[in-house]
């Protein structure tokens, strides 16, 4: 789901060694650079930006960049990793509590300190990975990292880095389901104790309160008034909720680094929120969920789920899509879509969603991230 991103992610950023040790991310190293000797790549380089996409730099680091800026981690075939940060010298004790990660420098061009730290590591020419920098980097800092490396032989390494994060380690399970508690705490909330106010920003800071006081990193919040000709999910506004009246509410959450969300769609009384079920569908939703099994492809289900929804009473409602795999962003690949070329895998974390609309023109929201193992779907925001 597209949200907008904070200037400035303002909530809790730690490194619980215990939840996340840092043998992990050695592990993760050790992986990545099995991957880089079967394609001759002697460093890889990944890049991530924002608040949505610093998963690459991420996953190896730990490092989660706070403002909409960039970071590059370096990983040569042998020798330590550089985290590159785009920022000033004085951040680097905040930097450096959150990862494990010790060659750490600040910047405020992350493309020549690149180039500068290739060669000083006499690495040009040679065979570089890129990761996440043609997809995000500003294209002139990419253009000049390309112009000044002409005699190196460039490799697309995303692939490799997406297919190892989607498989989650039994840590990243254990983040996601910190983070899908903090989502089930929230939507008990606003349902068992009455709001000051029935107002879209009240609901809006209600979950926003208890979701930060559970330890939250980044939280993002939807509204839609599925009563209304034409609705479509936004933030919220400063408008009254009336007694009887339909409210989707749509919440993602980050817990030190990692995303879960969770959809439901409410029906206000005089000063708290009930959630509103449908038999048809729930049967519905449990049905596509069903479907999804390791080694299945991802685009098959989407036939079959789409099969399903045109017999069942319920019109579908496509532009919010049926979901996508989640962790380090609240969006990463695959999409649970059509043109999907990828396979559901064990141990892969993904939302599902049905926005549906029944036959007295009632529309409703649901949705739920879920673990998928190898003979077990796990709903972790219920």
């Amino acid at each position: 789901m597209e949200t907008l991103q904070p200037t400035l992610k303002r909530g809790r950023d730690v490194w619980d060694r215990i939840n996340m040790p840092e043998m992990e991310f050695h592990r993760r190293v050790e992986k990545i650079r099995e991957e880089m000797k079967k394609e001759n790549i002697d460093c890889l380089l990944l890049y991530g930006k924002g608040a949505n996409e610093y998963g690459n730099p991420c996953y190896i680091s730990n490092f989660a960049i706070k403002m909409p800026r960039g970071a590059l981690a370096a990983i040569p075939l042998k020798g330590d990793i550089t985290l590159i940060v785009d920022g000033f010298s004085r951040d680097q004790p905040a930097v450096k509590s959150v990862t494990w990660v010790d060659n750490i420098r600040s910047c405020r061009d992350v493309a020549q300190e690149c180039l500068d730290l290739l060669k000083e590591q006499n690495l040009i020419p040679s065979t570089l990975g890129f990761a996440g920098l043609k997809e995000l980097m500003p294209y002139p800092q990419f253009q000049s990292i390309i112009n000044a490396l002409g005699r190196c032989k460039i490799v697309d390494a995303q692939p490799i880095i997406n297919k190892m994060r989607m498989v989650k380690s039994f840590r990243e399970q254990d983040q996601i389901r910190r983070s899908s508690r903090i989502i089930q705490r929230a939507f008990d909330r606003v349902c068992s104790s009455p709001l000051s106010e029935m107002n879209e920003r009240v609901l809006e800071a209600t979950l926003d309160y208890i979701a930060r006081m559970e330890g939250a990193e980044d939280i993002r919040i939807l509204v839609a008034r599925p009563m209304e000709r034409g609705w479509t999910m936004r933030p919220a506004e400063n408008r009254g909720i009336s007694d009887g009246e339909d409210i989707i509410t749509y919440v993602a959450v980050a817990f030190e680094r990692y995303w879960s969300e969770g959809i439901r769609t409410f029906a206000a009384g005089p000063s708290h929120f009930k959630e509103k079920t449908s038999e048809d569908a729930a049967a519905l939703y449990q049905k596509i969920l069903r479907m999804i099994e390791p080694g299945v492809a991802v685009t098959q289900v989407c036939k079959d789920a789409l099969g399903e929804i045109q017999k069942s009473p319920m019109e579908y409602l496509p532009q919010y899509g049926l979901g996508q795999s989640i962790g380090l962003s609240p969006r990463e690949l695959p999409r649970i879509a059509m043109e999907s070329q990828d396979h559901f895998i064990e141990n892969m974390c993904f939302t599902l969603r049905l926005a549906l609309k029944d036959k007295e023109n009632v529309s409703l929201m649901t949705g739920d991230t879920i673990l998928l193992s190898k003979s077990h779907r796990e709903c972790l925001t219920r």
